[in-house]
């Protein structure tokens, strides 16, 4: 099990805004198409700058959407109400990323997952489940 910092209010009724596209899943095809859409948006906006969502998972897809941390990215196609409490965060190394998923997902699906990273190799990963899984 993987232990987190629960955070009550931390995202503080949020609307994720940004650009979203949907992405294979099937034989982990979306680490690699994923991280080309953060590489084209970070040479844009600048890495740190930029943040995103997964969400919507289904058998052979997930929706994905990268924002600015502050601000409305050019080209929003996509507003995502988030809830307010019951999040947990981890942080870590993004070399360690598949790591991470794998020991978070030991406790079962996400409803969403927020990312961020930092051209040191560092990463923040805050994840919520619904619990109707």
């Amino acid at each position: 099990m993987l232990y987190g910092k629960r955070q009550k209010g931390e995202t503080g009724n949020m609307v994720f805004t940004g650009v979203s596209k949907v992405f294979s899943t099937e034989n982990g095809a979306q680490y690699e198409t994923i991280g080309a859409f953060w590489d084209g948006m970070s040479e844009k906006y600048g890495l740190e700058n930029l943040r995103g969502l997964g969400y919507n998972w289904t058998d052979n897809s997930i929706e994905y959407v990268i924002g600015l941390k502050d601000g409305i990215i050019d080209q929003a196609n996509c507003e995502v109400e988030l809830p307010d409490d019951d999040w947990i965060t981890v942080c870590g190394k993004t070399a360690e990323l598949s790591r991470i998923y794998n020991q978070i997902y030991e406790d079962g699906s996400l409803t969403y997952e927020i990312e961020t990273f930092t051209e040191a190799g560092d990463c923040e990963i805050r994840y919520y489940r619904s619990g109707k899984e």
